[in-house]
């Protein structure tokens, strides 16, 4: 009978804590409708505002339908217009409400700019707007790999009437009878006049030639049926990135002259960094020469192997019967130093940079992939004008699973978007597909024309082990290069078999010093990626493209409450069950800025930020409440012996629907996130280890785990 009751009581108990969790899921949740109606109520204000700056001065806006493009201009409409700037949209949707004005300010605060985009989404018959198409700021091989643009862009009347007759009639060939087609071939054309398929100007490398619009512009119908009504031209047009596309340089050769054979072979240089590592080094080596189509050479740069390896890596080289060099030289591992000295033996115009544990797979391998001709794609594509650093696409080893495919710029640090996903799946209209252009890309297979590459001074020394290769490419972006990643090239990398994985304390401390660096040398990008839309997620860590909407970081968010509770874990257990990802600990101003403030102001100390997500490993989380834990090891000059300060600090809980969706097998962690705002006064100065600490409210259990991360209060 008792047993009975208790059994009821507990069911009674959980009911009660999943009807609290679902109430507070659904008040944290926000509806992208809801949140982009009131970002546009306070950008409606703005503009009314900026308005003024112009002295109330519109320009006049002419609309042609995509349908009636090509009529208009082989007719000759341009000539004849009297607007200012032409504006064309797809059928089946409509421009938005502020469209017209976001588009007249655009083009009264950018003269030099004569072609511009904008974002859209779609619109339900009942009026709720649904999946942003949130694009990037101009992009040029994303371009080339498909249309998007989408739906609606711009163009000043006077670029419309710069094109000559012959260029109009000649616009996409016999291809472009399609009107959709032709469009594409008319912006490609307009674009290349603008200069978009030409290095930026240094003095102000935001600047692009073609401009972004970053609101939402257009909105596509939905039918009652729940289908799109939408034109062929709302949606990427997959373009051929064959000869029509290659107009930029008699020296790029096209895919169609790289895999026949056509195009004079040039030579690349191959840098690899290695030590003791012969097994994995020889299997990098032997993908490559079975694989390349062109000349190559190996620059083998080890860094202290054993003599006996070092002597059966001579001999395996010179059998192989291909242009070697191996450079030799006991130190610590520093990979920037190691590439800058094989980048200083390099024969050929363009250095690979590429990791000893890459492997080229074998075509059977590769499930079809296109792999024909890599090398010579990463040769080609480093090589034109306006092209930075390009990467390709890794994956697992045996496997379909990204392990890289290009790096975002988020405000906790460079991501690398898709990472763990599936690439049978489409990401984000076509990210991992095509060519795009990106922030960033790995170190791990990295090309880059050695004139650039010498241009900003390498890589830089200053960070041995951990984002050298970030820092690189935002040097070649600061200097007006675009960076791209290959997504149709893909290649296995095994991560870090070279050295091991970041784990442990010293690293993830040395890992974080880096990163503070790498802001430091580059203060303007922190938290800044023109590639990656402003309303997407930027503040936590996730390798999906999650919205603004439920992520959103909370400037106002109260300050948590501080408690010394010593004593704290002595009815707790410490468990790996409690699964802890801490994604930032450190001061409001390093969030804020990226890095930590010069001064003090006054006596009044810094305010300190702790975010991550947790959760308990195959339980129930809608029962469980959690506190941040503060462990106190040092005064901050000494360690601290014996009996040690513990803090709990009480946090907000945060929605972490990318966790919820990343982990199906685990039950109600869609509000795994937290995040804590906390007084450094509260507590004593000093250096804290940091854990979570969490309390099943229908049996009273306590659990807690430890992260390796640390937080220090001065």
């Amino acid at each position: 009978m008792g047993g009975g009751i208790k059994a009821w009581l507990k069911e009674k108990l959980i009911e009660g804590q999943h009807k609290r969790y679902d109430r507070l899921f659904e008040e944290k949740s926000v509806s992208y409708d809801e949140w982009i109606r009131k970002r546009e109520d306070a950008l409606r204000d703005s503009l009314a505002e900026e308005t003024k700056t112009y002295g109330g001065r519109t320009l006049s806006i002419k609309r042609v339908p995509y349908e009636a493009v090509k009529d208009y201009l082989t007719a000759g409409g341009a000539d004849k217009e009297a607007a200012d700037i032409v504006l064309f949209q797809a059928s089946g949707g409509k421009c938005a409400v502020l469209a017209e004005e976001l588009i007249n300010d655009f083009f009264l605060a950018h003269p030099q700019i004569s072609v511009a985009y904008g974002d859209e989404d779609v619109l339900s018959p009942d009026g709720i707007r649904y999946t942003p198409w949130l694009k990037p700021d101009w992009s040029p091989d994303t371009f080339l790999s498909c249309f998007y643009f989408g739906s609606i862009f711009a163009v000043r009347t006077n670029a419309l009437m710069e094109l000559s007759k012959e260029e109009i009639l000649g616009i996409g060939g016999k291809e472009a009878e399609d009107d959709r087609v032709w469009i594409y071939h008319m912006c490609r054309l307009l674009a290349q006049k603008a200069g978009g398929f030409e290095r930026r100007q240094e003095r102000n490398p935001d600047e692009f030639p073609v401009g972004h619009i970053d609101e939402i512009l257009f909105h596509s119908f939905l039918n009652r049926e729940g289908e799109l009504l939408y034109n062929e031209g709302s949606y990427p047009y997959e373009s051929s990135t064959s000869d029509e596309s290659c107009c930029f340089s008699e020296h790029i050769p096209s895919d169609e002259d790289i895999t026949s054979g056509k195009i004079e072979k040039q030579l690349i240089s191959i840098i690899i960094p290695s030590k003791d590592n012969e097994k994995v080094l020889k299997r990098c080596i032997e993908s490559v020469k079975n694989s390349a189509g062109m000349p190559y050479e190996i620059i083998l740069v080890d860094n202290g192997s054993e003599e006996r390896t070092r002597e059966g890596l001579n001999a395996y080289l010179s059998g192989l019967g291909i242009k070697y060099t191996y450079i030799y030289e006991k130190m610590p591992f520093h990979f920037s130093a190691m590439c800058n000295k094989g980048a200083t033996a390099a024969a050929g115009e363009v250095c690979l940079f590429l990791n000893d544990d890459v492997e080229v797979p074998e075509v059977k391998k590769a499930d079809e992939r296109k792999l024909s001709g890599w090398l010579e794609r990463l040769y080609a594509e480093a090589m034109k004008p306006y092209t930075g650093a390009v990467g390709v696409k890794l994956l697992y080893p045996d496997s379909n699973r990204v392990q890289h495919g290009g790096i975002v710029n988020s405000r906790l640090g460079p991501v690398h978007k898709l990472q763990f996903k599936d690439d049978n799946d489409r990401y984000y209209y076509g990210w991992n597909r095509g060519m795009r252009n990106v922030i960033a890309v790995t170190g791990a297979c990295l090309s880059v024309a050695k004139e650039k590459f010498e241009e900003v001074n390498c890589f830089p020394e200053e960070l041995p082990v951990a984002f050298n290769d970030v820092d690189l490419c935002f040097s070649l972006y600061e200097k007006g290069y675009y960076n791209a990643v290959l997504q149709e090239v893909t290649l296995y990398h095994y991560e870090s078999l070279s050295r091991g994985q970041d784990g442990e304390r010293d690293k993830l401390e040395r890992l974080l010093a880096e990163k503070r660096k790498l802001y430091a040398r580059h203060r303007e990008l922190y938290g800044k990626d023109p590639f990656y839309h402003k309303y997407l997620a930027g503040d936590m860590l996730s390798s999906g493209f999650e919205l603004r909407a439920d992520y959103d970081w909370q400037e106002g968010m109260p300050y948590g409450k501080v408690i010394k509770a010593d004593g704290l874990l002595k009815d707790a257990r410490e468990d790996a069950c409690v699964m802890i990802s801490l994604e930032y600990a450190g001061t409001v101003e390093e969030w804020r800025c990226g890095i930590e403030p010069e001064y003090e102001r006054g006596n009044h100390m810094q305010d300190y930020y702790i975010q991550g997500y947790s959760f308990v490993a195959g339980s129930d989380n809608a029962c469980y409440e959690k506190a941040i834990i503060l462990e106190r090891i040092s005064t901050g000059s000494e360690s601290l012996e014996g009996e040690h300060g513990l803090y709990t600090v009480s946090p907000e809980i945060l929605l972490r629907k990318d966790v919820e969706r990343n982990l199906p097998d685990q039950v109600n962690v869609g509000m795994a996130g937290f995040g804590a705002v906390l007084r450094g006064e509260d507590a004593e100065k000093g250096n804290y280890r940091l854990g979570i600490l969490v309390k099943d409210k229908c049996s009273g259990q306590k659990l807690y785990s430890w992260t390796n991360r640390y937080l220090n209060i001065k």
